[in-house]
């Protein structure tokens, strides 16, 4: 492997800026939602909420908002926004409900994560010292 060059970032970025989506089935729907790659402030978002606000009190809470507000960010289709939906649902003074309403609890870990992989979270090209790649 050599240095990067400016020209390589230059490019990179681009590809890196581009919106991934992908299709996931949800059983408790018996169908297909739509989810896309979040923002990097999504992602910072997150990973605060993780990090500086659950890691040291353990307040399951402050997770399962984190992960509401990716979701409800980041499902495209259907769009958990809707007020007929969120109307529907009973979450018209929570509409952070809405993500418990539609999915089982189960789903809603299984989708943030999809969600997270598609960011970029727990690839397995992630930064790493270059003796330990040599030594792979």
């Amino acid at each position: 492997m050599a240095i990067i060059k400016i020209q390589d970032v230059i490019a990179k970025r681009k590809v890196k800026n581009a919106e991934k989506t992908a299709t996931v089935f949800v059983p408790s729907l018996d169908g297909e939602i739509k989810i896309k790659s979040p923002s990097d402030d999504d992602m910072r978002e997150y990973d605060h909420a993780l990090y500086y606000e659950f890691a040291p009190t353990q307040d399951n809470e402050i997770m399962k908002k984190a992960t509401s507000k990716l979701i409800l960010r980041n499902v495209v289709e259907p769009n958990l926004k809707d007020a007929d939906l969120i109307e529907a649902m009973g979450c018209k003074k929570n509409p952070e409900g809405i993500v418990d309403a539609v999915f089982s609890v189960g789903e809603i870990m299984q989708i943030a994560s999809l969600i997270l992989k598609l960011g970029g979270k727990g690839d397995p090209k992630a930064v790493r010292l270059v003796d330990e790649l040599k030594n792979e």
